[in-house]
């Protein structure tokens, strides 16, 4: 539980969860005065929701403002923070920092982005592609991206998406392929240009070792269908480059000691 809550009336706790395959803001539980983690009310429910992030939610000018905080360690001190910056705007200690108009109704979510893409990729990629996709996005990136909107993505999300990865023991050569996957999916929303060259992450490709043949047996016995066929065509082919050497070298050599 979050401790006890002392940061007034006008700043509600929201959360932003997943309802019959819909993201929807809903009320937190509250018990003594405490914000219960994951714990919201649907049509009156208490309900259990891991999934989704917490939002402030107050009105200011008449219109209703949410505000993302990210996990549920920065519920309570994010609210006392915008209570106490209400409560100043409220005796003229300071005034209001104006947002500019935007129409919600037309933006996209980065739930709903992701839950598009993911079914894209779902439908025209293969399964082992869906799947790494889906934790990148739907674990890692939902979890890290701290905003409600696409449109709202800056280099620090990014820079902070990968700092995630880090922390989650990822090494640098994965980050990069995961940080891919995430500037596809803000490309697709017409974010480009979000990282500067030196941000992304330095790996060293190690040289492979030749495969031997009990490791090419435990490729092809877990490969799917269409890669078990491809990695056959691979090997063939390999076959058949060095057959074409060989054969070459015995050619020459033996050309060579002929015209000698």
């Amino acid at each position: 539980m979050a401790e006890a809550k002392q940061y007034g009336e006008r700043v509600n706790i929201v959360k932003y969860v997943r309802v019959e395959e819909k993201w929807r803001f809903a009320a937190v539980v509250e018990k003594k005065g405490r914000v219960i983690r994951d714990q919201v009310r649907i049509a009156r429910r208490k309900e259990h929701h891991p999934e989704g992030r917490y939002f402030l939610e107050w009105y200011q000018g008449g219109k209703r403002r949410r505000h993302s905080v990210g996990g549920f360690e920065n519920v309570v001190d994010g609210a006392r923070r915008k209570a106490i910056e209400l409560g100043a705007i409220r005796a003229g200690l300071i005034h209001p920092q104006e947002e500019p108009a935007r129409d919600d109704e037309s933006r996209i979510s980065i739930d709903a982005a992701i839950d598009f893409y993911l079914d894209l990729v779902k439908h025209h990629r293969s399964l082992r592609t869906y799947r790494t996709y889906r934790y990148t996005l739907d674990t890692l990136l939902r979890k890290s991206y701290a905003k409600q909107y696409v449109d709202q993505v800056e280099r620090q999300d990014i820079l902070n998406f990968m700092t995630d990865c880090y922390k989650q023991g990822l090494g640098s050569r994965t980050v990069y392929d995961k940080l891919v996957v995430v500037l596809q999916l803000f490309k697709r929303h017409g974010k480009t240009k979000l990282i500067e060259s030196n941000d992304w992450p330095d790996y060293v490709d190690t040289i492979r070792p030749i495969y031997k043949a009990d490791e090419i047996s435990a490729l092809l016995e877990h490969a799917e269908k269409d890669e078990a066929i491809f990695l056959k065509f691979l090997l063939a082919l390999a076959f058949e480059i060095v057959r074409f050497v060989m054969l070459l070298g015995v050619t020459w050599i033996f050309g060579t000691v002929w015209c000698a």
